[in-house]
Formats: C-alpha cells, sequence, structure tokens
C-alpha cells in the first residue's frame, strides 16, 4: 500500500532522521519534521528537499521532546489534520563511559530523550488517532546485546524495546500498530568505525548497513504491515547472529 500518510518524525531535519523523510517524500506524504538542537538552515534544506522529493506538505515542529510532546503532536495533528504515523527517532549516543565515570546526569538525560520521550510522544499522538495508526520506534541492536562501556545507552534501548511491545498490546484495541526497528553498524554522515562498534569485514554481509537498509524498513511497517504488532525488526546485516 502507497500513498497519503501524515507522518511525525522526531528529529526529522537532519541524518537518519531526515533520510527516513525522504523516504516517506518518495511517497508523497504529508511530513511534519520536528528538530530543536538542529539549526534553522538544517530544517530549511530538510523541508526544501523533502518537497523537492514529492512530500505533499512539509511542516516544521520546532520543540523539545523531553519536555514539549503534547505541544509537538497537538501542533503536526493541527496543521495536518490528523496524525497517522509516528516515527520515534529522535535519541543520543553517548559517549563511552566505565561504570566508575557514568554520572547520574548523564544516565538520566539519556533515558530522557531515548525512553522518556518516545513514551510521551507515542502517547499523544495515540490520542490523535481515532481510526487507528502506526507507530514506529527507533531502537537499537544495542538493545538485544550488552555493548562495552554504554551502559545508559543498553538500558535505554533495552527499555524502549519493551515499552515498544507494552504499548502494542495496550493500543491494539484501537487499531493502532507499534513496532521498532533496531539498526546495527549503520554508516551516516561522520559515522566512524570506532563509533560504530565493529569491523566491517566482521559483519556476515560484510558491510555497514547504510540510511537506505533503514528506510526499507521503516516503511515496510508504515505502510504494507497492519497485522504486525509488537515486534523488533532487526537490521543488522547478521551482525546479531554471530557471537
Amino acid at each position: 500500500m502507497t500513498g497519503f500518510k501524515r507522518i511525525l518524525i522526531t528529529g526529522g531535519v537532519r541524518r537518519l532522521g531526515l533520510h527516513i523523510a525522504y523516504g516517506f517524500a518518495e511517497r508523497h506524504a504529508v511530513l511534519g519534521l520536528n528538530y530543536y538542537h538542529a539549526s534553522e538552515r538544517e530544517a530549511d534544506h530538510a523541508q526544501s528537499e523533502c518537497l523537492k522529493r514529492g512530500a505533499k506538505q512539509v511542516f516544521l515542529i520546532k520543540g523539545d521532546v523531553t519536555k514539549e510532546a503534547d505541544e509537538i503532536t497537538g501542533r503536526f495533528a493541527k496543521l495536518a489534520g490528523g496524525i497517522d504515523v509516528v516515527v520515534n527517532n529522535a535519541g543520543i549516543f553517548p559517549n563511552r563511559k566505565t561504570l566508575s565515570e557514568l554520572r547520574l546526569k548523564q544516565f538520566q538525560e539519556t533515558l530522557a530523550l531515548n525512553l522518556l520521550a518516545p513514551f510521551e510522544i507515542s502517547k499523544a499522538a495515540s490520542e490523535m488517532m481515532p481510526e487507528g495508526g502506526t507507530i514506529i520506534n527507533l531502537a537499537s541492536l544495542g538493545g538485544l546485546q550488552i555493548w562495552k562501556e554504554r551502559i545508559d545507552y543498553n538500558v535505554s534501548k533495552s527499555a524502549l524495546i519493551t515499552l515498544t511491545k507494552a504499548l502494542a498490546r495496550e493500543l491494539a484495541p484501537k487499531k493502532i500498530t507499534v513496532n521498532a526497528v533496531a539498526p546495527g553498524a549503520i554508516r551516516v554522515e561522520n559515522e566512524t568505525p570506532e563509533r560504530l562498534g565493529i569491523a566491517e569485514e566482521k559483519i556476515p554481509i560484510r558491510r555497514y548497513g547504510n540510511s537506505e537498509d533503514i528506510i526499507c524498513a521503516v516503511l515496510y511497517l508504515a505502510y504494507d504491515a497492519p497485522y504486525v504488532t509488537g515486534q523488533v525488526l532487526v537490521v543488522d546485516g547478521g551482525r546479531s547472529v554471530i557471537s
């Protein structure tokens, strides 16, 4: 199924969020691109480029998802006339910290953006989906594995996966599906092998993932999976099946 949908993407004006927006733009969606830390110039570029790629309309929704979830979802719903799909993409991948180095402040900030914000956005959006809808959470392979010196990140993403399943059960009677995409080592702008955490040749498919790999997964859940809910679609080139 293709066609017109109203899509809200958090963190949607740069990096992976922007590439996901491009995928929806090519399906002529109405887009709400949320941003906060990005510049106005980046936001304007994202809007212009999405329109060039075929988006029906593109609304820029500036706001901090950790503090303004109701305002962000409400603003987009009013502008677009409703919400069909939410992509909870905004997140943080903090620098490595040993247990002795990790401070409570960083732990709390990671949970706030990677877990609590998707909860608040999903809750608000679900109340604006009277005829069903789709929620897609950008989780991580780090939510299924334990990575060295990534305690805050591992915990936040594993909790997001559990939240995905809990919301799926809660919202199923409203015909709202809730799923997660869990990327492995995905190479987008300015990503380094050290940050990706694995050498390319050690991935079974023998390459890093790219934005198109994630776009395909997100679009599948948004358009072609009405009977799929509470699932985690791992996109990692087989990394999770090796020791």
